[in-house]
């Protein structure tokens, strides 16, 4: 079982205009990297703590889900935290040219980014109902005649990133590989989009018939009035759990938050104290729809993902030396 890269950048010619949704319509023409996010006001003063976080969708979504927590961080602190948005491959880029000081990122990149530039991890996000796990869902329209895995074959199929968007794409594909089916072989087209929201849309206006996205992904496009209601897709394959969302995949653990090597030793530490013991009912766990942090937990599962798929990082433990599958 191997990720297959060149395919995977091979995939990318396919989005001629019958895929446009799918391949990105809807999204803001600046790059996420262009993007910066509303500043909020502040009393405190000094060197600004810079703070990454990934976009999923948009630098707008990323302020209003974790301005908040910037403006407790400042207060509690005494000096600016700053979100930059980050990129799938900016996720990267920054942390190598070390212009942050902290930063978050879904698990995958999370753990990538680990194994090749040691950072480490302070916190892991709960989620209401959820704690800190998560899952991936492969979904299809309500009135699709695609019933099981075998049905995908032949389809038209998006995911947010092919090697860094955890429950976006790289878990479904890690599940159909575990169960014969190779999606970039046996899928008609498998396209990348980098949001979510359009991913969901592409599926029901039938730009594409399978779609990856995270669990919770559909309530909040619910809530947010982009669908109507939960039953306009399907979801394939779906496990026999007791989790709280329905979910194709295995469950990985949620977004950790980590600092990068060349931050302050103190500052790291008052960051870490001031997230587990922000106060449960402060409006910023409600927008980032969390309850809370746990110390970080174990994520040597999706090392084992990593290296089994071969995926960017898969060889850093190999060139560094160490056992990046034991527990921290």
């Amino acid at each position: 079982m191997r990720f297959l890269p060149s395919l995977a950048l091979s995939s990318l010619a396919l989005c001629s205009p019958l895929f446009l949704l799918a391949c990105g319509q809807g999204i803001p023409e600046e790059s996420i990297d262009n993007q910066v996010p509303p500043k909020t006001e502040t009393s405190v003063r000094g060197t600004p703590v810079n703070f990454g976080v990934l976009a999923i969708d948009s630098a707008v979504s990323v302020s209003e889900r974790y301005g908040p927590l910037m403006d407790y961080l400042s207060e509690t602190l005494g000096r600016p935290v700053e979100i930059v948005v980050l990129s799938q491959e900016s996720q990267f880029t920054q942390v190598a040219q070390e212009k942050l000081d902290f930063t978050t990122n879904n698990p995958l990149a999370a753990v990538q980014i680990q194994r090749l530039y040691d950072t480490e991890f302070l916190v892991t996000h709960t989620r209401p109902k959820t704690g800190a796990q998560f899952s991936g869902l492969i979904i299809v329209d309500s009135d699709s005649n695609i019933q099981t895995l075998t049905d995908l074959k032949g389809k038209r199929a998006a995911c947010v990133a092919f090697q860094t968007a955890a429950a976006g794409c790289t878990f479904q594909i890690y599940h159909l590989l575990q169960n014969g089916i190779d999606p970039y072989l046996d899928f008609a087209s498998f396209v990348e989009n980098k949001s979510q929201d359009n991913i969901v849309l592409a599926v029901l206006n039938g730009s594409i018939d399978v779609g990856f996205i995270r669990t919770g992904q559909l309530e909040k496009m619910v809530d947010k009035e982009l669908i109507s209601s939960l039953d306009e897709v399907r979801i394939i394959d779906p496990q026999a759990d007791d989790f709280f969302y329905s979910h194709t995949t295995a469950l990985y653990p949620e977004w950790p938050i980590a600092a990068l090597p060349n931050t302050d030793p103190a500052l790291t530490k008052d960051v870490q104290t001031a997230l587990l013991d922000i106060p449960t009912d402060h409006e910023a766990l409600q927008a980032l729809r969390a309850d809370g942090f746990v110390p970080a937990v174990d994520y040597s599962l999706l090392n084992e993902l990593i290296e089994s798929l071969k995926l960017r990082s898969w060889d850093a433990s190999e060139a560094n030396g160490t056992d990046l599958n034991a527990p921290e």
